[in-house]
């Protein structure tokens, strides 16, 4: 395991990245993160797409459409079930291999 910096999150469930950290990923107060989930890791990287931050329902309505196909008649209960199998089949590969 790569061990970094260790960090506690305040009262309010808040973690500061450190500055060595932002700096070297270039984050500053006008950088756009995107923060996601996976498996027990939290990530954070650049969130490179501009969406706008003033303008109608309409354009929000726009980038929804757009991206439809990717996520559009999904099953989620049975992308979640798959997701399980996957993640149970490689531990145990992870186990035998130790």
């Amino acid at each position: 395991m790569n061990l970094g910096v260790i960090a506690k999150p305040n009262s309010k469930g808040q973690i500061v990245i450190p500055k060595k950290f932002r700096e070297e990923l270039g984050i500053d107060k006008d950088v756009l993160l995107n923060i996601s989930i996976k498996g027990r890791g939290v990530y954070i990287t650049h969130f490179n797409k501009s969406i706008p931050t003033s303008g109608s329902q309409d354009v929000y309505l726009e980038i929804l459409k757009r991206t439809a196909g990717s996520w559009a008649g999904d099953n989620w209960q049975k992308t979640e079930d798959k997701r399980k199998q996957i993640e149970l089949k490689i531990s145990k590969r992870r186990k035998k291999a130790w």
